[in-house]
């Protein structure tokens, strides 16, 4: 029985070939351990037109979509149906499992909530042995994380990928599930607010497994809370010390020990600690739920500096309470912070989370309800998608205020090794 694993390709996307589909490999791995045929089907890049000729006959199908992408995930399901009619067609990732009762995705024969590792085994065993199944499965969630087999590698072209770490490929690794905040903005349908690790010998095998392979020692790591446990980073460092490997990570500001935790990260070959910031106004993060402060952040960024590491901000512009004065406290805090590097993305409330179930209580205006305009940036004047109006923004003017802080952005530059695109959008390198 084989198995074909469908990413669809994202046209708003800067760089659609900057990761590697994890989701999709990790899914592929845990197939071929029940001795199943399996297929990824990279459909980056594409357009729908020129996706018709990649997509081939196989006994099940299954899709991975994402909410800006559900629209042309769809368009291929249709595609398949048409194409090859007594074939299953299925889906699971962010978007169904925020909405699985949508009634654009009853095209699919099964829609997957939550992790799905162990969900497309048992849909597989159930269509390779005519068993009848639930057209929504529940998935729960996977507590022993090391029992997942690596991500299957060799199922895509893995140097044909962007991503990279002190100016090198690197690969992507997924150390731990889950966040334990609750942020109006994001949606933990399929990780759950509780975390899960991996253990720290399991993520070094799958280190000296990519050096061994592919000769790769950079890595991105994407868990939401690499550095929430200080034990961890310290396990860490001492079984990779031998191993000369660089990485980039994700952090919050208010880690414990943070002077020892940032000492921890440059010893280990940490380059690149990325800091949710958000905003640079205390009053859109208290309505944000961040349980964080300015204080925090600005301490944070001087920390991380000191102990040698480049120092990187997430930001969103427009979530609700927003008014040109905030957006303007965001650019000061830039400004004053001297960070070394800043993105900025426009607010779209995804499916899921608390300001789309929600909006009368943030007071928002939801004007789009066609999920292609909810990306988070664009193109090459890296722009959302128009999705909301609040109390004090217009779209328009939401937009208008989105180009100032390219602009702001464009004119101050980043220090460091970053991704190519940074070069797409004319931002400028400085000196370190």
């Amino acid at each position: 029985m084989l198995v074909d694993l469908i990413r669809v390709p994202d046209i708003t996307c800067i760089d659609d070939f900057l990761d590697e589909p994890l989701g999709l490999m990790y899914l592929a791995s845990c197939l071929r351990e029940k001795d199943y045929d399996v297929r990824i089907t990279n459909l980056a890049g594409h357009s729908f037109e020129s996706c018709k000729s990649k997509i081939k006959e196989a006994d099940l199908y299954g899709i991975q979509l994402y909410t800006p992408t559900s629209k042309m995930g769809l368009d291929i399901a249709k595609f398949i149906k048409e194409n090859f009619p007594e074939k299953p067609v299925i889906c699971g990732g962010a978007h169904p499992s925020a909405l699985p009762e949508l009634k654009e995705l009853e095209i699919f024969d099964n829609v997957v909530v939550r992790e799905s590792e162990i969900s497309i085994v048992k849909i597989a065993d159930a269509y390779r042995n005519k068993k009848q199944i639930p057209r929504i499965i529940e998935s729960d969630f996977i507590k022993d994380l090391d029992s997942i087999p690596l991500p299957a590698w060799d199922l895509v072209d893995m140097l044909k990928f962007h991503r990279k770490v002190d100016g090198q490929r690197c690969f992507g690794i997924i150390g731990s599930r889950g966040c334990t905040f609750h942020c109006a903005f994001c949606d933990q349908a399929i990780m759950g607010d509780r975390v899960r690790f991996r253990s720290v010998d399991n993520i070094v095998y799958e280190i000296k497994e990519a050096i061994n392979k592919y000769g790769i020692r950079h890595f991105e790591f994407f868990d939401d809370m690499f550095t929430i446990r200080k034990s961890r980073l310290i396990e860490f460092k001492e079984k990779t010390k031998e191993l000369n490997i660089s990485y980039r990570c994700n952090s919050r500001t208010d880690v414990p020990e943070p002077e020892e935790t940032y000492k921890l990260l440059k010893e280990s070959g940490c380059k690149v600690v990325s800091f949710g910031i958000e905003s640079g106004s205390q009053k859109i993060l208290d309505r944000m739920n961040k349980q964080n402060t300015v204080e925090n952040n600005y301490k944070a960024i001087k920390m991380a500096q000191e102990a040698g590491i480049i120092a990187m901000g997430y930001f969103m512009i427009g979530f609700p309470g927003e008014t040109i004065k905030t957006i303007n406290e965001s650019i000061e805090f830039v400004e004053k912070s001297n960070m070394d590097q800043a993105q900025f993305y426009t607010f779209v409330p995804l499916p899921g989370c608390d300001v789309y179930k929600h909006p009368e209580k943030y007071g928002v205006k939801i004007i789009s309800h066609n999920f292609s305009d909810y990306y988070l940036v664009t193109g090459k004047e890296g722009l959302g998608g128009k999705t909301i109006e609040t109390e004090s923004l217009s779209a328009d003017e939401l937009e208008n205020q989105m180009r100032k802080v390219r602009k702001f952005l464009k004119e101050r530059g980043f220090r460091g090794e970053t991704q190519d695109y940074y070069s797409k959008l004319k931002y400028k390198k400085i000196d370190v």
